[in-house]
C-alpha cells in the first residue's frame, strides 16, 4: 500500500479545521451564507498556510448537494469528487509550469463551458503570479465579463506581481502566517490522530523550524518520525533538522554570559569541526537568547527547551536581568547580517559570536561614559573567579575580609539594601570594627571620592547595617588621604574621580595633561 503523507492525510475537510485563518473563514462564510459569492478570489500568503486547501472548501461549499452553503455535507457526489481531486466541474492549473498565453486560452475556452453537472465550474490557478503578461491580459477579458457560472481562485505566495488590474477584479484574502502555539497544537493532534508519540519540545522545535507553515511543519514531522519511530523527542528533531545539541549551545551562552571570548570561538570551532552547521549554531544561540528574554519578561512563558532546562534559563536571565537581555539580543541581531552575507560562515559565526562575548564589557563602559551606577552591571570574569559584585539577582557576593567577618556583613547588608556601589567599596577599606555602638569603617590610603561618598551616606549606611543586627551609628576613618592634608590638586580630584578609575582600569593607560576650563 503506496503511504500518503501526513499533509495529504490529514488536509482540512471543513472550514472549521483551516487553522490559524479566522478571518479568512469568517468571510467566506459569511459570503456563502449571504450569496454574496465574488466571480474571482485572490488568496495570498506564506507557503503551507492553506490557500489551496480553502479554494477546495470554496468549491466543495459552492457544489455541495446541499449548498451553496457554509457547512458542505462532505458525503454527497460533488464533495467526495473535490476531496478526491477528480472532479469534473472543478479545474486546478499549476501557473508555474502552466504559465503561457495559450494556456489561458485554452482555460477561457473550458470557462465559456456550462458545467458537466455540478452548480459551479470552478478554476483553481496556484502560484498565479508566475503568469506571464500576455496570460494576464488574456485572463483580464474573462475576469472582465465573466460567465455567472464560473468562480476563479488565483493562489499565490507574491501578491506583489500582480498588475493592478487584475488585483482590482479579485477579492482579496490574505492568508497569515500560522503562529506557533497553533503549530504546535495542531502536529501534536496529528500524532495522536496516527498513534505515535510526540513530546512538547520536539513539537515546539518543529514549529518553530517551520516558519508559520503548517504544511511544512507536517513534513517535518513525517522526516522526524521516519528517523524517530513511535517516540519522537527533541533530540531525533535536533538530529534530521541538523541542529546543533542544546548542551553546545548552552556551553555558547555561559561564556558569553562570563564575557570569556576566547572560550566562546573555541566552542565554535569545536562544533565545526565535528560537522555541525555554523549558521544553524548562530541561529539556535539566537533561538536561546530569545527564551531567556521571554523568560525575563514571564518565567511562565512557553520556550522549546525540556523542562529539566528551565530552572537553568531563569536562574540565567534573572542574574543578567531584561534590560541587559534586550541590548544582547540586539547585539546578536545585529551580527546577523554578518553571519547570512559571509563566504565563510564558520569564520563569520565565530567572530559574531566573539564579538557578543565582549557585549558585559561594552555595556559597563557605555555605563560609565553616561554617568551610571555600573555596580549592577555584570562583570566579565576569568573561569572559576567570583564577581565582585552581584549582577542582579541571586545571591550577593563580597571579598571575605580577615577581622572577624564585620566588614563582610556590612558588604552584604548594603547589597541586599541595593547599595551595591557602596558595598564594594565598604570592601576596599583597611578593616571594619566595632567601636562600642558604632562600626568604623577604617581606610588607609584612599581616594578622597571614596571616603566622601561613605561619610554622604552614613545615614543609609546605618540603617543597612541596624536591619541587619548591626550597630546603627557608623563612622568613617581616613588615614593619609589627601582631605587630611589640605585641599587636594586638580590632578588629584581628577586621579580620585571613580568614573575615571573605572575607565582607566578597564582600558590602562594613564592621565596625560589636565586642565581646568574656565
Amino acid at each position: 500500500m503506496t503511504y500518503q503523507v501526513l499533509a495529504r492525510r490529514f488536509r482540512p475537510q471543513r472550514f472549521e479545521d483551516l487553522v490559524g485563518q479566522d478571518v479568512v473563514v469568517r468571510t467566506l462564510k459569511n459570503a456563502l451564507a449571504s450569496g454574496q459569492i465574488a466571480h474571482a478570489y485572490l488568496f495570498s500568503g506564506l507557503r503551507g498556510v492553506g490557500k489551496t486547501t480553502a479554494a477546495r472548501l470554496l468549491a466543495k461549499a459552492l457544489n455541495c448537494e446541499q449548498g451553496p452553503t457554509a457547512e458542505p455535507c462532505g458525503e454527497c457526489v460533488a464533495c467526495r469528487e473535490i476531496a478526491g481531486s477528480y472532479a469534473l466541474d472543478v479545474v486546478e492549473m499549476d501557473a508555474a509550469s502552466n504559465r503561457g498565453i495559450d494556456d489561458v486560452r485554452e482555460l477561457r475556452e473550458v470557462a465559456r463551458v456550462l458545467p458537466v453537472r455540478d452548480r459551479y465550474r470552478v478554476f483553481i490557478i496556484d502560484e498565479a503570479h508566475q503568469l506571464t503578461d500576455p496570460a494576464f491580459n488574456a485572463l483580464l477579458k474573462i475576469l472582465e465579463e465573466p460567465p455567472a457560472h464560473v468562480v476563479f481562485v488565483l493562489a499565490s505566495t507574491e501578491k506583489d506581481k500582480f498588475p493592478a488590474t487584475i488585483l482590482s477584479r479579485c477579492q482579496q484574502l490574505d492568508f497569515r502566517p500560522i503562529p506557533e502555539e497553533l503549530i504546535v497544537e495542531r502536529i501534536g493532534d496529528v500524532a495522536a490522530a496516527d498513534g505515535f508519540t510526540l513530546v512538547p519540545e520536539a513539537a515546539r522545535l518543529i514549529a518553530r523550524a517551520a516558519d508559520g507553515s503548517l504544511r511544512d511543519a507536517l513534513s517535518l514531522l513525517d522526516r522526524v518520525r521516519a528517523f524517530g519511530g513511535d517516540a519522537v523527542d527533541e533530540h531525533a528533531v535536533a538530529e534530521v533538522l541538523g541542529l546543533p545539541p542544546q548542551e553546545a549551545v548552552r556551553a555558547i551562552w555561559q561564556a558569553l554570559a562570563a564575557g570569556d571570548a576566547a572560550a566562546a570561538v573555541a566552542l565554535v570551532r569545536e562544533q565545526e569541526r565535528i560537522g555541525r552547521d555554523p549558521a544553524a549554531l548562530y541561529d539556535a544561540l539566537l533561538q536561546l537568547l530569545e527564551a531567556l528574554l521571554l523568560l525575563g519578561c514571564d518565567a511562565e512563558a512557553p520556550v522549546p527547551f525540556a523542562a529539566s532546562v528551565r530552572a537553568e534559563l531563569l536562574a540565567a536571565t534573572r542574574t543578567v536581568g531584561v534590560p541587559l537581555m534586550l541590548r544582547l539580543v540586539a547585539l546578536a541581531l545585529e551580527q546577523r547580517g554578518l553571519v547570512a552575507g559571509a563566504e565563510r560562515p564558520g569564520l563569520a559565526v565565530a567572530v559574531a559570536i566573539g564579538r557578543l562575548a565582549l557585549w558585559p564589557r561594552l555595556r559597563r563602559v557605555e555605563a560609565l561614559l553616561g554617568g551610571d551606577d555600573i555596580g549592577q552591571l555584570p562583570v566579565p570574569t576569568a573561569p572559576g573567579e567570583r564577581p565582585a559584585h552581584r549582577s542582579g539577582g541571586g545571591d550577593p557576593t563580597v571579598r571575605p575580609d580577615g577581622e572577624g567577618g564585620l566588614k563582610q556583613r556590612l558588604g552584604e547588608a548594603l547589597d541586599g539594601a541595593g547599595m551595591h556601589m557602596l558595598a564594594g567599596r565598604v570592601q576596599k577599606a583597611r578593616e571594619v570594627v566595632q567601636d562600642g555602638e558604632t562600626l568604623v569603617v577604617r581606610f588607609g590610603e584612599a581616594p578622597p571620592a571614596t571616603v566622601q561618598s561613605l561619610r554622604d551616606a552614613l545615614r543609609e549606611i546605618g540603617a543597612a547595617a541596624h536591619a541587619a543586627g548591626l550597630p546603627g551609628e557608623v563612622r568613617v576613618e581616613a588615614a593619609g588621604s589627601a582631605e587630611d592634608n589640605g585641599p587636594p590638586s586638580l590632578r588629584q580630584r581628577v586621579e580620585a574621580d571613580e568614573a575615571v578609575r573605572r575607565v582607566t582600569g578597564l582600558f590602562g593607560g594613564r592621565l596625560g595633561k589636565i586642565e581646568e576650563k574656565p
